[in-house]
Formats: C-alpha cells, structure tokens, sequence
C-alpha cells in the first residue's frame, strides 16, 4: 500500500510532528510505502519521498487571507503532480488549518480515500492563530474568520472519509458527519517512573514557545507566588517566535535565578527534564486536544496542571490524575501550584494514578495495529 502523507509544518515540532515520526516508520514495518507533501518547509527524515509547497508571501494581508482561505491554483497544481507521480492508495492528513479550501477539494479529486488524524479543535475556532481582532476592521475580520470557517468546514467534511480523534471530547464537540469519526488513543510509550524529586517544587513545561502556550501565563503565577511556589522552580523546553520574550520577561518578573531556558530537547535530554521534574504544567491560552506532555509526563509518574479546556479535562479527570485551572488566569494557576506543592503525597499519588491511566489507554502496539487494519478498511 502507498500512503500520502500531509501535514502542514512538520519542522514545527509540537504533537502532530511527533506523532507523524512515529508513524512513518511503523507503518512500513507493516508493509506501507510512505511519502509526505508539507505546505512549508520539507520534513527531512520524515519519509524516503518529499515534496512541500514554497508559498510566496504576498505583502498584502488581503491577499493573503484569499490564498489561505479560497482556493490557490499554485498549492493544487503541486498536490495533483506530486500524486500523480506517487500514485497513493490513501491519504493520511495530519494538522491542516491554512488552505483548507484548495487542499481538501484537491484531494477529492485524486479519488482515493482520505483519513484524517485530528489533534486540535481548529475545526471549530475561526481564528486559531488568535490574529488581532479590534476596531471596525476588526468586526468585519471576524465576519469574514466565521464564514471562511463554515465554508472550510464543509469542504473538509465532505472530502474525508474518516477522521481519527485521540479524544472523545473532540469527537463529540467538532460535529463531523455522522458514522465519519472514530476514536482512537495516541500511542504513549511507558518509561520508567522514579520517586519524585524532594521540595522545592519543581515544574517543567514542554512545547512551542507560541503566544497561544501560556507560559507569559506560567511565569507570571511564578512572581505572583506565596509560600512554596515563591521557591518553586521552573525549567522550559522547546524553541517558538515567543522565546526572547519570553526571557525578557522573567528577567523583569524576578525570576532569572528560577527559570531555565533549555531550547529544544533530544529524546534523551526530554526524558532526563520530565525526571527533574514533580508537576509538569501546561497554561495553553487554545483548547488542548491531547497533548503529549501530559500524557509522556504521565507515563514517567508525573501529574499535570494544565488549563480546563478541550480534551484537558478528559485526560487528568481532576482530581483524580491532576489539577486544572482557569485558561490565562495566572493568580488562580499560583493557587493551583500552591495547593499541589502542599501536599506532596497526592502530588505522587496524582501522578501514579495517571501512569495507570496512560497504560490502560495509550498502549503504542494497540494503536498501530488499529490504524493498519484502518488502512485495510479504507483502502483495501
């Protein structure tokens, strides 16, 4: 079997990225040849055939807002010749959210069958990349966000066969057609779960180093902490447009002595900062899916804080596997942070509980032997 690979950015290292580096090699392990199209730079080490999209930014934001939500001729033409070429049996979409009106009708075209791994709600926010939204041009970019959504909306329920959603709240909160959505869990690897370290509090976040993270959110909560999280340590992982700033800020804050930049982490060097760790946090200002930080720092015995939204909730099951807070409410995070550092003994218990959890329902041999009798299924 060929498969076609799509995701938009996979030199962006966050989830989806993840996810597709393990799932290129495993499904050759079962007998799939795998090739991958990016919309940006070209994913290196990803699969033995690339082609990615070069697109020419134009200078006016109005023309850019018609390529990336109406249909651009160039992105179509570079689909169709590189499928021509590969020749696929199936199409597997990982995150797509600019160009959805030229990707999803053009692999329609292509007439083979196209199944899509959802790891965000962007299907449901028409403004995910929580672009300025303010006076009047304001409310009619807001308009025009809502109805660029509806239409994407449409063509990307009409052109996929079936969406793959790793939970059920976002399978029941995105509305996909009915019978065209299933449920199938991230596969998480479990890792040894050493004894958590001794006080003082020692937190570690993981990811993009985006606005739409929070951590401006967690460094504040930092200086605004009283009692055990005025002590509490804090180390970032991961590299983002937001990184600079994000240095300057805890240098203001008055946390140079309590905050590590570490940039990003290899396998090993990730592994090595979730042991240092006793609470990982992650302050997302969007609705996170699933992410992966909670679950790898739960397969090493470690409970999250994260923000109550999206699939969060589902996952930690506060406060049975972790603790959640108000989305970019920093004063009720430094309560949230100070309630888990007082009581050690759940913070281990939080955590044991979670590793549980991610060996009952993440396990990788079950997810990849599903998704290659899905492959059967949709391809034959």
């Amino acid at each position: 079997m060929i498969v076609l690979h799509l995701h938009d950015a996979p030199h962006i290292l966050g989830g989806a990225t993840a996810y597709l580096r393990q799932l290129i090699p495993e499904m050759a392990a079962r007998g799939c040849r795998s090739a991958l199209f990016s919309l940006d730079q070209p994913g290196t080490g990803l699969a033995p055939q690339v082609g990615h999209f070069n697109y020419s930014w134009p200078r006016s934001p109005w023309r850019r807002r018609r390529d990336f939500h109406h249909f651009h001729a160039p992105l179509a033409q570079a689909i169709e010749a590189f499928a021509r070429e590969l020749r696929p049996d199936l199409v597997h979409v990982q995150n797509l959210t600019a160009f959805r009106s030229t990707v999803f009708p053009t692999l329609a075209r292509l007439g083979v069958p196209v199944v899509m791994t959802v790891h965000d709600f962007t299907l449901l926010d028409p403004n995910p990349a929580r672009l300025e939204r303010r006076g009047v041009t304001g409310v009619f970019k807001r308009f025009l966000d809502r109805r660029s959504l509806e239409r994407s909306r449409r063509e990307v329920f009409q052109s996929v066969s079936l969406f793959l959603c790793p939970t059920v709240t976002l399978r029941d909160a995105v509305g996909f057609p009915p019978g065209k959505a299933r449920l199938l869990r991230l596969p998480i690897t479990l890792a040894a779960a050493p004894a958590l370290p001794p006080p003082p509090l020692r937190l570690f976040f993981a990811g993009t180093l985006y606005r739409s993270k929070g951590v401006d959110v967690l460094l504040q909560a930092l200086a605004q902490g009283m009692g055990h999280v005025a002590r509490a340590n804090l180390e970032v992982a991961g590299a983002g447009d937001q990184e600079a700033e994000l240095q300057s800020l805890a240098q203001r804050l008055g946390l140079r002595d309590r905050v590590r930049f570490l940039g990003q982490l290899d396998a090993d060097a990730m592994d090595a900062a979730y042991r240092r760790a006793n609470l990982q946090v992650l302050p997302s200002r969007v609705p996170e899916n699933s992410p992966l930080t909670v679950l790898e720092a739960g397969a090493r015995g470690r409970a999250s804080v994260a923000s109550h939204s999206g699939g969060v909730p589902e996952l930690l099951a506060p406060p049975e596997r972790g603790w959640t807070f108000a989305s970019g409410d920093a004063t009720a995070l430094a309560a949230v942070l100070e309630q888990a550092a007082s009581r050690p003994e759940e913070l281990a218990a939080r955590g044991a509980r979670m590793r549980e959890w991610v060996a009952a329902n993440f396990d990788p041999q079950a997810h990849w032997d599903a998704l290659a009798a899905l492959y059967q299924e949709l391809a034959g």
